[in-house]
């Protein structure tokens, strides 16, 4: 009898265009500027209130 072997599909891989994957700066809207300037200041908030002790575990951990 002879032996039988199966073959296996491989999926197709999808790809992206580059501009789809990454705005240049230069082409982000101003609404959009605005939500990452405010975003900016919220984190940099937060990392101040959270004090020395957190940016220095942080950055231990970020190192590694």
């Amino acid at each position: 009898m002879p032996e039988s072997r199966q073959i296996k599909k491989t999926g197709k891989k999808k790809t992206r265009k580059k501009k789809d994957q990454q705005e240049a700066p230069e082409q982000l809207s101003r609404e959009k500027k605005e939500k990452l300037k405010a975003l900016d200041n919220y984190i940099e908030n937060v990392l101040e209130e959270a004090g020395e002790d957190f940016l220095d575990q942080f950055k231990q951990i970020e190192g590694q």
